[in-house]
């Protein structure tokens, strides 16, 4: 029975789609995540207000912790942050805001393990409101961690709305929930 359902599974979707002539089996080729399809894609303009957006959260959500604190990823990412996170990023923490490192980041830090970021722009477009100066992008946030044995380790994805803001100097990365 099982394999009656399987061959008329088979047969409804696809017919002989990759299939050698005769053979009567059809192949399927494996799955592939979108995203990493979006990979091959060419990079967004960094100069752009969705290329700015993509450009900067991947390097805020690629992490060293054998050599970073964990705020560190926002100092390297300051050229394309805008007035708001430059604020945030230039106050003093208070002993309350301090963050302490997360046990997985002092595993992280103590296997010689980096975090790898990969960031795109999603195709459904964010709110947006009237001003022309200011843009929101949906930002699709995938992370691998990459042991030093080049053992690779997927975290969860996210997804983030991202605020740029057009300066005299260009589009900026202004705000991110």
């Amino acid at each position: 029975m099982l394999v009656l359902s399987v061959a008329m599974l088979a047969t409804a979707c696809g017919g002989d789609s990759g299939s050698s002539e005769g053979s009567g089996y059809t192949t399927f080729a494996p799955p592939t995540s979108t995203t990493r399809l979006l990979e091959d894609a060419p990079a967004l303009d960094p100069t752009t207000a969705d290329g700015v957006a993509v450009r900067a959260l991947q390097e805020i959500f690629t992490w060293y912790p054998a050599t970073e604190t964990q705020d560190s990823a926002l100092r390297r990412a300051r050229k394309w942050l805008g007035p708001t996170l430059i604020r945030t990023l230039d106050t003093p923490p208070s002993g309350a805001e301090t963050p302490k490192a997360s046990l997985q980041w002092a595993d992280w830090a103590k296997a010689g393990a980096h975090v790898e970021a990969f960031a795109f722009a999603s195709g459904e477009k964010a709110p947006t409101g009237a001003d022309p100066d200011t843009q929101q992008y949906k930002i699709g946030i995938e992370q691998t961690v990459v042991y030093p044995d080049g053992r690779r380790a997927p975290l969860p994805s996210s997804t983030v709305v991202a605020t740029v803001v057009r300066t005299p100097g260009g589009w900026l990365l202004d705000e991110f929930r």
